[in-house]
């Protein structure tokens, strides 16, 4: 792991329920360099995401969703 931690906001278009909300923050968590991931309650659309910058970058951390086939963009760079 590097040394740079970084965190950025994700935002979702489209709504999901909670069951698909755990499973995409569970396949975000699994991806070398990425230290946490979490949501607000009511805020379904919104992921906080805290990474090490040394080892993945922060477009990377959009491939979970697009693989299930949503649309997100990174905010809060």
């Amino acid at each position: 792991m590097g040394n740079t931690l970084a965190d950025v906001l994700v935002h979702v278009n489209e709504n999901m329920d909670e069951a698909t909300l755990r499973g995409i923050e569970q396949d975000m968590r699994n991806d070398v360099g990425v230290i946490s991931v979490g949501h607000r309650t009511g805020q379904a659309h919104l992921l906080m995401v805290v990474y090490d910058s040394g080892v993945t970058h922060a477009a990377s951390l959009l491939q979970p969703l697009r693989a299930q086939g949503l649309h997100a963009q990174v905010i809060g760079l």
